[in-house]
């Protein structure tokens, strides 16, 4: 179901559209944007790759960042034209990222499949504990850093891929010591840090998502406030 809403500034007047888009790739390779509807969804599912699309913006240099998620993609293109044709798209400053079921061995590049996907938490005494995610967050308990692990193989290398990605961090520890716990527990792994598309590319600030309440973009003064919203199927 898609949702279009309109905004309008409390002080300024200010108009700000916003809808729940999502893109697909075809394949003639060319690149399709659309709300999320049933129809876009279903052609979005037959397409070489897909995802959707998230609007943000900068306060400190006033600029809108397209994100483009990627969370389906064939095995009949690749990461790289899946790019090129996002980036293409538009004059729209973008970043592009994929979901973390895709991966590709960091010893010989190529794509390897998902074969495990589990939550992992360390507690404050360095005690390691993964178990399967469907089950388990560790919502209620309490723990320096937790998150989600993802399991390869890649048979051309005969390697084993252990990828983490931190989705909380209460210790507030740096990368380099929360990699540094992680190789304790395992051997090749690699390590994604989640927040790290919430920062401005242009200039490094952190992005804001506008929406009800935000302060206007323009004026800086007044709040958002819904005019209008509409559902779609």
């Amino acid at each position: 179901m898609g949702i279009h809403t309109e905004y309008s500034c409390s002080e300024c007047g200010f108009k700000l559209v916003d809808s729940s888009d999502i893109f697909w790739i075809d394949d003639e390779k060319k690149i399709h944007v659309d709300m999320q509807t049933v129809d876009s969804s279903k052609k979005a599912s037959d397409s070489l790759a897909s995802g959707g699309i998230y609007k943000y913006y900068c306060y400190n240099c006033d600029n809108y960042i397209f994100n483009f998620h990627v969370s389906r993609k064939s095995g009949f293109i690749e990461k790289e034209l899946v790019i090129q044709l996002i980036e293409d798209l538009d004059d729209n400053i973008k970043i592009i990222d994929f979901d973390n079921k895709f991966q590709s061995c960091i010893h010989c590049r190529n794509e390897v499949p998902l074969k495990q996907e589990k939550s992992f938490a360390i507690d404050n005494k360095g005690e390691f504990f993964i178990e399967d995610s469907l089950y388990n967050d560790f919502d209620s308990k309490q723990f320096d850093f937790t998150g989600k692990y993802y399991g390869y193989y890649c048979r051309d290398c005969g390697k084993q891929i252990n990828k983490f990605v931190i989705l909380e961090n209460n210790a507030n520890l740096e990368d380099s010591l929360i990699k540094e716990i992680l190789e304790d527990h395992t051997n090749d792994l690699t390590v994604y840090i989640n927040d790290s598309y919430f920062t401005c590319p242009i200039c490094g600030d952190e992005l804001q998502v506008l929406g009800e309440s935000s302060s206007c973009p323009k004026c800086r003064v007044g709040l958002l406030t819904i005019e209008k919203q509409t559902l779609f199927d």
